[in-house]
């Protein structure tokens, strides 16, 4: 019988989405070894790493890392938490600091060693790579640009060795800048002793939480337990969730661009042979994940991020007669028509458009509703639903723009849309479900404010009007020609919005592989070491990193993520027997950005009857892909086929870098309406396999 050898709670998705306190409870029954959590993203756009501020609730992260400093207490083990503040720069740290200083005071933690691990490297080393043509492109754009690149705020993606440097230092809190999501939880692990090519699998499956239980949310904790056998298994500690082998083989896939192959600083995760099992009816796990040593860009390749001001923004929002929309220019966002997308809906296609409006009597009150709804909104889990990566589509980043109306009153406003035909047909239940989470948990921001939720279709069309400028009277006089643009051939309605200063524009300036050892293992990474009495911490030292080579050499298995599981391009063989929706055979279809510059579409199917029809039928092969989604062939990655989940995987460049200021989906979360529309031909070879038609 294998014997359990380490123990790890991942507490949620991100610091600050919240998580039941009785999960952590739960999750400490037994044997613990590490308490981690993912502090943040690029996901949300480049405004939090330019500006160094948060996107959660600074109420919402304390109580989070209060929760986990007591859990650690308790059960005398290391807290973890990587990509600190957000965006993981100087200022994002600087902000968890404070939060965790006030945490420490507040529970009375005396005689802590901290280790603090800075992301933020100086532009003018990333401009000398540049100039040496050094540095390494993860695919289509954004396009370098010295003074870009001065401007900007710059950080990289840590791996194992800063975390495991400050572990072994006898850290008992890690607290890093930007760092690797699955590098958080693969340290701890690969330092004492177990498979780097497990560990990263297990790290890739805890880091949003629960995400990867059936029902999955990242607001929930999920442990993992790895055996002397070479096998780890997860739990919810949420008896209302479970792992299963599809939960965690669909997991897998999750925002990666390819469902095999997963690059990291330190080499390539390998998933073409991993099993899933299950263990009992609430657990499941893996085993035979590989790491590979690779030749370069793998190891010592750190991933750049880097993100700089564009300018104020204004925002407007145009409420419109139906009839008018015809006369709006095709390339104004218009609600109801192409909101969502720059493609225009059509035929039986339906576009909402979801405008969530708050008022209160002070700023604070307005946006704390605002930020709620938006939040349960977006995440909300219901039953059907197909497209699990988030529920609605933002076109801004930051996505709410706070104001103060006419009559002295405070508003907040936050537009976002749909095309999901699954989520219509839901709608109503999820709209009284959020107001009945939000009143049972906040009653107070109900009471201190009022809102409205505006849904705009072609039946009631809202336009967004966004312009960006660095000189405020140009910006102003920009604006208001745009404003006259639509007001010269339309006349809005009541409830229009005009003229609102939203949060500054910012864009993506770097998303770039640095491949130089020297400034990687001597430059970047530096890691400070507290000793903690309540809030008064006191300097003790530092280090560097310590590097040393993982994973497996020699490795004969293919590692091109350009051909390992490609779907080729196979007419079908047999007789045309009829056609099944594709709603219909699959029980997830989601999109996702993987990255800043791609998209990744993941169809999980709900058996592999209809699993095998769909490959066979020959729709997802590479060209068809790219006409059914309107783009040309060269922009399609690869589609790939998952026999491990019955799923198929689509990558695709981004037709624009996330959070741009033409941006409708800041996230990419709602780009697969085009793929739930399809129909899937069944062949009659295909059809004896499928036991639904």
């Amino acid at each position: 019988m294998a014997n359990l050898i380490y123990r790890v709670v991942s507490v949620c998705g991100a610091l600050g989405y919240g998580y039941p306190k009785e999960s952590l409870t739960e999750a400490l029954k037994g044997r613990v070894d590490a308490i981690i959590s993912d502090g943040g993203s690029m996901d949300a756009g480049p405004y939090y790493l330019g500006t160094g501020t948060e996107y959660f609730e600074r109420e919402a992260i304390k109580a989070d890392f209060r929760h986990m400093v007591e859990a650690a207490q308790k059960a005398n083990v290391p807290v973890i938490l990587g990509s600190s503040g957000m965006a993981g720069g100087d200022r994002n740290v600087d902000l968890m600091l404070n939060i965790a200083k006030e945490v420490f005071a507040e529970l009375d933690v005396r005689n802590a060693k901290i280790a603090v691990i800075g992301a933020e490297l100086d532009p003018e080393i990333v401009i000398q790579e540049f100039r040496a043509g050094a540095l390494r492109p993860t695919g289509i754009g954004p396009d370098l640009d010295e003074e870009a690149l001065r401007e900007s705020t710059i950080v990289g993606q840590m791996g194992i060795h800063p975390l495991m440097t400050a572990l072994e230092s006898g850290a008992q809190y890690v607290l890093a800048g930007r760092s690797c999501d699955v590098a958080l939880f693969a340290s701890d692990m690969i330092r004492r002793g177990i498979d780097a090519g497990l560990a990263y699998h297990v790290g890739h499956v805890l880091e949003c939480g629960a995400l990867a239980c059936d029902p999955g949310s990242p607001s929930d904790a999920l442990v993992a337990e790895i055996y002397d056998d070479g096998t780890a298994v997860f739990v919810a500690p949420n008896a209302d969730r479970r792992c299963t082998p599809y939960s965690i083989a669909a997991h897998s896939l999750y925002e990666e661009s390819h469902p095999q192959l997963q690059f990291y600083p330190e080499g390539i995760l390998v998933m073409d042979k991993t099993e899933f099992f299950t263990r009992d009816s609430r657990a499941a796990g893996i085993r035979n994940s590989k790491f590979v040593r690779s030749s370069r860009p793998w190891p010592w390749s750190i991933k750049l991020e880097g993100a700089r001001r564009l300018g104020a923004r204004k925002v407007s929002l145009i409420h419109i007669d139906p009839a008018d929309l015809a006369k709006v220019p095709a390339d104004v966002l218009a609600y109801g028509r192409n909101g969502v997308q720059t493609r225009s809906v059509s035929g039986n296609e339906r576009e909402l458009g979801i405008i969530i409006e708050t008022t209160a009597k002070t700023q604070e009150a307005a946006v704390l509703l605002a930020s709620l709804l938006t939040h349960y909104l977006i995440h909300y889990g219901y039953p059907g639903r197909k497209a699990t990566a988030g529920n609605i589509a933002y076109p801004l980043s930051p996505n709410l723009v706070s104001f103060k109306r006419q009559d002295g009153t405070f508003g907040a406003i936050v537009p976002s849309g749909t095309r999901d035909p699954v989520f219509f047909e839901n709608y109503a239940r999820i709209k009284a479900a959020v107001i009945k989470l939000i009143d049972n948990e906040f009653p107070d921001a109900l009471a201190a404010a009022s809102y409205r939720i505006v849904e705009a279709d072609a039946e009631n069309p809202v336009l967004l009007l966004r312009t960006i400028g660095r000189d405020p009277q140009a910006l102003l006089k920009r604006h208001n020609e745009e404003i006259a643009r639509i007001t010269d051939v339309v006349t809005p309605k009541e409830g229009s919005l005009f003229g609102l200063d939203a949060a500054d524009a910012y864009e993506w300036t770097l998303y770039h592989l640095l491949q130089n050892e020297k400034v990687i293992k001597e430059r970047m990474f530096p890691i400070t070491y507290y000793q903690a009495n309540g809030s008064d911490w006191l300097k003790t030292g530092g280090e560097r990193p310590r590097y040393f080579d993982i994973g497996i050499t020699g490795y004969q298995g293919n590692v091109d993520d350009r051909t390992l599981s490609l779907i080729a391009d196979v007419p079908p063989m047999g007789m045309l027997h009829g056609e099944g929706r594709l709603l219909d055979l699959a029980v997830v279809i989601r999109s996702k950005d993987a990255g800043i510059n791609r998209l990744t579409f993941d169809v999980i199917f709900n058996s592999p009857a209809n699993y095998e029809a769909a490959l066979r039928s020959n729709v997802f092969h590479k060209e068809n892909v790219a006409r059914i989604l309107g783009i040309p062939a060269e922009r399609v990655v690869g589609t790939f086929f998952v026999d491990s989940c019955n799923a198929i995987k689509i990558s695709v460049d981004r037709p624009n870098i996330s959070a741009s200021a033409d941006e409708r989906d800041v996230f990419g979360a709602q780009q697969q309406s085009a793929i739930e529309r399809l129909t899937i031909s069944l062949y009659a070879e295909a059809l004896a396999k499928v036991s639904t038609f």
